[in-house]
């Protein structure tokens, strides 16, 4: 009976790797691109930057790596209108953004990066989204794809820079779930 039974098991692992070749391919989330990457300019076609800043610990931030980064609907308007970045807060090198060199602060766990585009509201995960004209726009805390997409849209289509927020809200009718 023993040898039946590793018999089967040797035989049910040995298969695996050819039954995985038929299990349905995995989510693409959105392509992010290192923060050193794009850190010396904003880009040139003027594609608003889409930030999200994150730790390697927070649960939250992990939440939303797996549910609102690999939302349909969100990775395809973000591949295609944003330049999307990703920024450990703890990242330990120092990065060149905008002139200026940011490095880690030890006495305070976290990049100086981090806490400019946070404006040092430290909250975890946070996306900045930095339109190429006019202030960028911190939201703090993990977001929903529905609640994302408003924005997204209005800095992602540039309304940002015809109109005020108020008037493109009034407006604007979602479709996300």
């Amino acid at each position: 009976m023993r040898k039946v039974s590793i018999w089967w098991l040797c035989s049910i692992i040995s298969l695996l790797p050819v039954l995985s070749a038929f299990a349905p391919a995995g989510k693409k989330g959105v392509q992010w691109q290192p923060i050193a990457q794009l850190a010396a300019q904003l880009p040139p076609d003027g594609k608003p930057v889409l930030v999200d800043v994150y730790t390697d610990w927070c649960t939250y931030c992990k939440l939303m790596d797996a549910t609102t980064w690999q939302h349909d609907s969100v990775v395809q308007y973000i591949q295609a209108n944003y330049v999307p970045v990703k920024l450990n807060a703890e990242r330990k090198d120092s990065v060149r953004w905008d002139g200026e060199v940011f490095r880690y602060q030890s006495k305070f766990k976290v990049h100086q990066l981090a806490v400019k585009l946070l404006r040092g509201n430290m909250v975890y995960p946070s996306t900045v989204i930095i339109p190429a004209k006019g202030e960028w726009q911190v939201i703090p805390g993990a977001i929903k794809p529905k609640d994302l997409e408003l924005v997204l849209k209005y800095y992602g289509s540039r309304a940002n820079e015809q109109m005020d927020f108020v008037s493109y809200q009034r407006q604007f009718s979602g479709k996300w779930k």
